[in-house]
């Protein structure tokens, strides 16, 4: 039975294509561990944002939802670090760590995300990270890979392996900033996501983050969740199995259950698009991201 139409033109709301480096960094370069988060940049993060109540948690994703769809996040600010830190909190870093501080925001005065990670993967790599590392040098740095978006996605992830606590707030904020950035068109957002379930273990953080399959058409939003269910993360796959009714309540004349019910959805969508090209049309401009950001 197909989806009808006006189930398809309603569903969730508009949100840089993921290429196969990110995918590199995130299959080959981190390891998982069976209980946390990737060691991506240094430590497990396993946990880290655990201790959530599930109630909290969805107050969270619907907060962030509302934000992002009513528009008050439309409007990127690039971070100013001098404005953010004091002068004197700058001069007394240690000078090596100064050195460092300048030279991210060089790179971001030039708008130079290569050099950004670049730096920020000298420090994950250094005998330092991360708790050898001033707080404020974190922060800075986490601001600055959260401006440029889905290109620093993995030197985020690195983060959470930091034993600060406010560090660890700060890059699961800037994660699921990433995630939810308007400009992403709901494809680069899949791959963002799926992404992340390759090394994110944690109930709780994957909670937030699978918010977004409400913010993608429906046939890319089956064929993340296809994605998720075929991955090797079982926290993920549970996640997913509690949310189905969520994400796919708008089934034409059955439930959502399982893998065969969302292939089952995912032939629906596609029929209903084949059989109307309009809403096919209508749908890739609404879920096709903002073309013109950098």
């Amino acid at each position: 039975m197909e989806l009808s139409k006006k189930s398809i033109a309603l569903s969730g709301a508009v949100l840089l294509v993921v290429g196969v480096v990110l995918w590199l960094v995130f299959a080959l370069g981190a390891s998982v561990p069976d209980d946390g988060v990737s060691n991506a940049g240094g430590a497990s993060a396993a946990g880290a944002v655990g201790g959530r109540t599930r109630k909290h948690v969805s107050q969270r994703i619907h907060e962030k939802g509302r934000r992002h769809r009513d528009g008050v996040a439309a409007e990127r600010r690039r971070p100013d670090l001098l404005s953010e830190f004091s002068r004197d909190e700058i001069d007394g870093l240690p000078e090596e760590f100064r050195k460092i501080f300048e030279e991210l925001q060089a790179a971001l005065d030039a708008d130079d995300w290569k050099r950004t990670v670049k730096i920020v993967q000298r420090m994950q790599n250094s005998a330092e990270w991360p708790d050898g590392i001033p707080s404020a040098l974190h922060h800075a740095a986490i601001e600055m890979l959260k401006w440029f978006g889905s290109h620093a996605a993995p030197e985020l992830v690195g983060y959470l392996g930091s034993t600060d606590s406010e560090v660890v707030e700060s890059a699961t904020e800037a994660m699921l900033d990433v995630l939810g950035d308007f400009s992403l068109s709901d494809r680069d957002r899949s791959a963002l996501l799926l992404g992340y379930i390759k090394v994110i273990r944690d109930a709780d953080m994957l909670d937030m983050m699978m918010f977004e399959l409400n913010n993608m058409r429906p046939t890319v939003r089956a064929e993340t969740a296809l994605g998720i269910w075929g991955s090797e993360n079982d926290a993920a796959r549970s996640v997913l199995q509690e949310g189905l009714d969520f994400f796919f309540g708008d089934a034409d004349g059955y439930e959502v259950k399982g893998q065969e019910d969302i292939q089952r959805y995912l032939d629906d969508a596609e029929r209903t698009y084949a059989n109307d090209p309009d809403l096919a049309e209508s749908d890739e401009d609404f879920y096709g991201g903002d073309k013109d950001a950098e």
